[in-house]
């Protein structure tokens, strides 16, 4: 099994989060850290490497390749205690599709529903938009650039390596506009989350 099937199908244990009870607010007796986002405390920021994989059709006869990385670093704070937000920049990398080479980023935005399972690991998933930038080049695909908002989601499990530091293993879907149409790019990854 190599690595991108080793982080998809660990992603995949934790893609379906509970969603509900978002509205309670944070216990009084809650310690509230400070936050680089208004109206949270709590704040963190975190990054995560990963395999993505394009959604994108491939033309008969043309190699299309993924890329072997991605990433994204984020930062995040807390509304309550299961319902915070988070803002990042993610790099999807350099796509091999149909005689070009097509690259994606954009900046995140998503709120975040997270619920403790115990005193070690927790479920999120997130909902939220992706401000996108695409660049395709080559001498048969078409090429161009295009940017746009998309929606975004996702999902995944964390495992409390200490009480500020999280390790993540998540699955997220960003919808990218590029020169042709509009396809998904998910990405399989694991990472490091730091509270302030």
């Amino acid at each position: 099994m190599n690595h991108r099937h080793l982080i998809k199908y660990l992603s995949l244990t934790a893609m379906l989060a509970p969603l509900a009870g978002f509205a309670q607010t944070a216990p009084n007796n809650q310690a509230q850290g400070k936050s680089w986002l208004p109206y949270t405390y709590n704040g963190y920021w975190g990054v995560n490497l990963g395999a993505p994989d394009y959604e994108k059709h491939c033309a008969a006869g043309f190699g299309c390749n993924d890329p072997d990385v991605g990433g994204k670093i984020y930062i995040g704070g807390q509304f309550n205690q299961w319902l915070g937000a988070e803002i990042g920049y993610i790099n999807v990398g350099k796509f091999d599709r149909n005689g070009g080479d097509t690259t994606a980023q954009g900046v995140n935005i998503s709120l975040v529903g997270t619920v403790p399972v115990n005193n070690v690991f927790s479920v999120f998933g997130k909902v939220g938009t992706t401000y996108g930038w695409t660049k395709t080049e080559g001498a048969i695909a078409p090429t161009g650039k295009k940017d746009d908002f998309g929606l975004s989601y996702g999902a995944g499990l964390g495992f409390n390596l200490s009480p500020q530091t999280q390790l993540l293993v998540e699955w997220d879907r960003h919808n990218f506009k590029f020169v042709d149409d509009r396809a998904d790019v998910d990405m399989y990854s694991v990472g490091l989350k730091v509270r302030f």
